[in-house]
């Protein structure tokens, strides 16, 4: 007898339809058999028969980048069906739920490996500073004030070099997955979603020269905040607020990846054009 085939849920709780299309897909596991489905709710263990085969994120892009936490350090593809207005990530539209679920199953679907950063923030003197959490990001780091009033100044080094320090919002350290979302609003260039390196870009910075920086796949980059009276700054990833109170953080692309399945191969830069220049 076959192993079923492990789907791990992870739905737009505000999305109505989203949350029926959770059910519709848990009604069509049991109709065509051998596939179980339960909800993604970021179990970390790593025994092989809890790992899922595939993570379907019913959502938007949003909905996707919470699989991505999720997921932890299990290593299976993810396919987004888009329920919500912003859809880059997605790999399938709403429409084609089962089709697209059962065509990733018998790998019958075309997979994207996106790049993923690693982020660690520290406290303390550079020298012997205390660790304070690790994350990992599909989009992007910010070092930035977030919600707090005020600005900060932050000093940005690549590999050890100082590139400038300047005063602003802050600044964010995106993958070219990321390079189409806040990186972009802020002005970034879009980069190609094969590009391994990051894109550097400065929130409102308080001076008539500011360009985004497009490191290497190897470059270490680390931000500080070297006023502090300009310091209150919050550590965001992929839009979600993880510290307030920290020295430094430094950022490097991952050895991992993850998996990102489409269902209908469309080109990054078809994607591009549907959902930046398409529509109003």
């Amino acid at each position: 007898m076959s192993k079923a085939k492990r789907v791990a849920i992870v739905a737009n709780e505000a999305d109505a339809a989203a949350m029926a299309a959770a059910s519709k897909l848990r009604l069509w596991a049991r109709e065509v058999g051998g596939v179980d489905v339960f909800p993604l709710r970021g179990d970390r263990s790593s025994a092989a028969d809890l790992t899922p085969d595939l993570v379907v994120a019913l959502g938007g892009d949003g909905t996707i980048l919470r699989a991505v936490r999720e997921l932890g350090s299990w290593e299976a593809p993810i396919l987004g069906v888009k329920f919500g207005r912003l859809g880059f990530l997605s790999g399938a539209p709403s429409a084609e739920l089962m089709t697209a679920t059962a065509a990733a199953l018998e790998g019958r679907t075309a997979v994207e490996a996106r790049a993923l950063l690693e982020v660690s923030a520290w406290a303390g003197a550079e020298k012997d500073a205390r660790l304070l959490g690790s994350w990992t990001a599909l989009n992007e780091a910010v070092v930035g004030r977030g919600t707090r009033p005020g600005v900060v100044t932050t000093r940005l080094l690549i590999d050890g070099h100082e590139i400038y320090t300047q005063t602003g919002d802050g600044l964010i350290a995106a993958t070219a997955t990321g390079s189409t979302a806040y990186a972009l609003s802020a002005g970034g260039p879009v980069l190609s979603p094969g590009y391994g390196g990051m894109v550097l870009v400065a929130l409102a910075s308080h001076t008539l020269v500011s360009r985004a920086i497009v490191t290497a796949p190897d470059d270490e980059v680390r931000i500080t905040l070297p006023d502090s009276t300009r310091a209150a700054a919050s550590l965001i990833i992929d839009g979600e607020n993880v510290l307030d109170d920290f020295s430094f953080a430094d950022i490097h692309i991952s050895e991992r990846t993850v998996s990102l399945v489409k269902l209908d191969g469309r080109l990054f830069f078809d994607t591009l054009a549907a959902e930046f220049f398409r529509n109003p």
